[in-house]
């Protein structure tokens, strides 16, 4: 890639098109809660380590989007539209946002808090149109009858509190992300006389992953089941039965429309784009698939050399700086080192 450090920019775009392909699972085989804030999270610290590595040049973070969404379209080609649209979101407004916005700290802030806050509100809308307003009518209900319980009457809406509540949690974890992203340099560059110096396993000739599937439908029907089961329980002026039948018809018709009209087409012209992009990019492409098994292999025993030593948001933090470590900064093989 086209910068003053080739090689480190090279790295932390497969190290981020790493997180998106494999990590969520990694993290998942390792108990770690939040995986998908944290995989999120992560994409924005490798995004703003692109950026301080390129001298804050935005037409590398644009080149590295483009890698990692090809790279994701390759080995997780059945991802849903969604999922391509948030990598590109964090991409292009890391560029704009940590590029251009001075001084720095101030931009750090600005991209953590919208990069995350947008993932919140896509899956809003994705809700809002698989569901409707039964969806937040059902809240309404709920969130009033909990209170009720409890001695509480509240003109406010149950659902506003809960998406609010939703939305506040991640534009929080979006700040915290961006007080972490100034200082992160910092710490790896402290962390390198330790994390620099381990041993870890070198990828062996089977670096085949398997693909762990879920249902798709399996989230959409519990959520169906909480709005009917409200409605035929709560009842109210119209006829809970009507209500609840109405819920049914309208997100099966929705989530059918979804699932066999609009995500076929979508993903037909995205892969048609990325397969005329994908032979453009070829060399980096090849280059950063054959990294990624390697990485794949250093991520679990760093993790438990990190949980020895750190608990709690340290184990974390500890973790993140140990793998930017490992992956992108320390050197070639062949110093003194110790195992974990």
């Amino acid at each position: 890639m086209q910068s003053n450090n080739t090689d480190t920019i090279f790295r932390i775009t497969a190290l981020w098109a790493f997180s998106e392909c494999a990590l969520g699972g990694v993290m998942h085989a390792l108990k770690m809660p939040f995986t998908g804030i944290f995989v999120g999270g992560f994409a924005v610290l490798c995004i703003g380590l692109l950026a301080h590595a390129s001298g804050r040049k935005a037409s590398v973070i644009l080149r590295s989007t483009v890698l990692v969404i090809l790279v994701k379209a390759l080995v997780s080609p059945h991802s849903p539209p969604t999922a391509y649209f948030a990598v590109g979101f964090q991409g292009v407004a890391g560029a704009l946002i940590l590029c251009h916005v001075k001084p720095y700290a101030l931009a750090a802030y600005l991209f953590g808090f919208l990069a995350i806050v947008e993932s919140a509100v896509q899956k809003v809308i994705m809700l809002s149109v698989f569901f409707g307003k039964p969806l937040f009518e059902a809240l309404d209900i709920f969130v009033g009858d909990v209170l009720k319980l409890f001695g509480f009457q509240s003109g406010v809406s149950g659902s506003a509190l809960v998406v609010g509540g939703y939305i506040a949690l991640y534009g929080l974890w979006g700040l915290v992300l961006g007080f972490w992203l100034t200082r992160l340099p910092g710490q790896i560059e402290a962390r390198m006389a330790e994390y620099g110096q381990l041993t870890l396993p070198v990828a062996g000739q089977d670096s085949s992953e398997k693909k762990r599937t879920r249902p798709k439908w399996l989230l959409a029907g519990g959520i169906l089941l909480f709005i009917v089961l409200t409605f035929l329980l709560a009842g109210g002026k119209a006829s809970g039965t009507q209500r609840a039948m109405y819920a049914v018809l309208r997100t099966v018709a929705v989530l059918v429309a979804w699932f066999y009209i609009v995500q076929p087409v979508v993903t037909w012209h995205f892969r048609r784009w990325a397969k005329k992009k994908s032979e453009q990019e070829k060399g980096a492409l090849q280059q950063i698939m054959e990294f990624m098994p390697d990485l794949r292999t250093k991520v679990g025993p760093l993790y438990r050399y990190v949980s020895k030593k750190h608990g709690g948001w340290r184990r974390l933090t500890e973790f993140v700086a140990g793998l930017f470590v490992v992956a992108v900064y320390r050197d070639a093989p062949g110093k003194e080192a110790h195992t974990p």
